[in-house]
């Protein structure tokens, strides 16, 4: 009956330590407000270029996309 009890209080310290752990990793995680090379960032970039700079840089995402160099 002993060891009953002090193998439940184990798991039960392995528990608490565990669930502490965790709360700690997840409220010191960086939280990224802005992506500077995310999707967002690339169309924001394509709207201030011009028209002929914007078919070249989605020419050149394309082929970025598709290494091989085959057309859609």
């Amino acid at each position: 009956m002993l060891a009953s009890s002090s193998l439940a209080v184990f798991f039960a310290a392995i528990s608490i330590v565990s669930a502490f752990t965790l709360a700690y990793i997840v409220l010191t995680q960086e939280k990224k407000a802005y992506d500077p090379h995310g999707p967002v960032a690339f169309h924001r970039h394509l709207e201030a270029l011009s028209d002929i700079s914007r078919q070249k840089t989605r020419s050149q995402a394309r082929e970025m996309q598709d290494p091989t160099g085959n057309s859609k």
